[in-house]
């Protein structure tokens, strides 16, 4: 999948997610995941986030990091992947399949 067509792909709500996560691990050296964190800290990143997608920014940032393979974009993607999967196994497990 070329980077244009992962582009399309992403929700605005994950690019929110993707950027919040980024910001908060460009900015840290320590090894607390970014939903383990204080609410006040999360909740700027997210504005932060939420700003550059409100600028149309997010898209330009998003490719920029891709391409260049950037550590803390892949860090923060990781974290949102590892994230996801504990909520639904959560969620399974609280509906007993």
């Amino acid at each position: 999948m070329n980077v244009e067509n992962l582009m399309n792909s992403m929700t605005i709500e994950y690019k929110l997610e993707i950027l919040a996560r980024f910001f908060y691990y460009i900015e840290q050296n320590k090894e607390m995941p970014f939903n383990e964190i204080n609410s006040d800290e999360r909740d700027l990143c997210y504005f932060v986030a939420h700003g550059y997608i409100q600028e149309n920014k997010a898209d330009e940032l998003i490719e920029a990091l891709i391409i260049e393979n950037d550590n803390d974009y892949i860090r923060a993607t990781d974290d949102y992947i590892i994230m996801r999967n504990k909520k639904c196994q959560q969620q399974t497990e609280n509906e007993g399949v």
